[in-house]
C-alpha cells in the first residue's frame, strides 16, 4: 500500500472516529445540539473560515474519490510483480512468472539422471535479482560435487538463453542419497 493511500485511509479512520463518539456524546445528552448549532454558526461567520473549510472538504473529497476508484489499479501491478520479473521493452511487457521459473527450473534440474527427487523454490528480490534454492536427492552412485555445478551451470544458461534473465545466486541443498535398484534378474 502506498503512502497516499495509508495516509487517506488513516485520515478517515481519524474522522469517522470523530463523528461517531460526536453523535455519540448527542444522543446520550451529554453536549447539546443546540450549543453545537450555535458554535458552527459563528465559525462560518467569518470568511476566511468558510474558504478553510471549503478547501479542507474540496481535499477530502478528491482524497475519497481516489481512494474509492483509483487504490485498484496499482496494487494489481505490485502483487504481478511480486509474484513474478517484469521485462518491459518499447513493445510492451512481459510478465515470467515465479511458477514458469519453477517449472524450467525442474525441468532442467529433472534432465539429470542422478537426480531423484527435485523442490524448488525461486526468490526475487526488490530489485527482481533472482535467487533459486533446490533441494534434490540424489542416486547413490553421483558425485555430488560434479553434479552440483553441472546442475547450477545448465540452470543458469538455460534462463539465460530463453528469458535473458541471470541468476543471482542458485543454492543446491542434498538432502537424502537414494540407492539404485538392480532389475537384473537371476543375480
Amino acid at each position: 500500500m502506498k503512502f497516499i493511500d495509508r495516509l487517506i485511509l488513516g485520515l478517515f479512520a481519524v474522522l469517522m472516529l470523530l463523528i461517531a463518539v460526536f453523535s455519540c456524546f448527542i444522543i446520550a445528552g451529554w453536549v447539546d445540539i443546540t450549543t453545537v448549532c450555535i458554535m458552527f454558526s459563528n465559525i462560518l461567520k467569518d470568511s476566511t473560515t468558510r474558504i478553510v473549510l471549503i478547501v479542507v472538504n474540496g481535499i477530502i473529497i478528491l482524497l475519497s474519490l481516489k481512494a474509492i476508484f483509483f487504490e485498484g489499479r496499482d496494487s494489481k501491478e505490485e502483487y504481478e510483480e511480486k509474484n513474478g520479473i517484469l521485462l518491459q521493452n518499447d513493445d510492451g511487457r512481459l510478465l515470467i512468472t515465479k511458477e514458469t521459473l519453477k517449472n524450467m527450473v525442474n525441468t532442467v534440474v529433472n534432465g539429470f539422471s542422478s537426480v531423484k527427487n527435485v523442490q524448488t523454490k525461486i526468490i526475487l528480490d526488490s530489485n527482481n535479482d533472482l535467487s533459486i534454492m533446490l533441494a534434490i536427492e540424489v542416486s547413490d552412485n553421483a558425485i555430488i560435487k560434479e553434479l552440483s555445478n553441472n546442475i547450477q551451470m545448465k540452470v543458469k544458461d538455460t534462463i539465460k538463453s530463453s528469458m535473458d534473465i541471470d541468476v543471482k545466486n542458485m543454492d543446491i541443498k542434498v538432502t537424502n542419497i537414494v540407492a539404485e535398484q538392480n532389475t537384473q534378474e537371476g543375480k
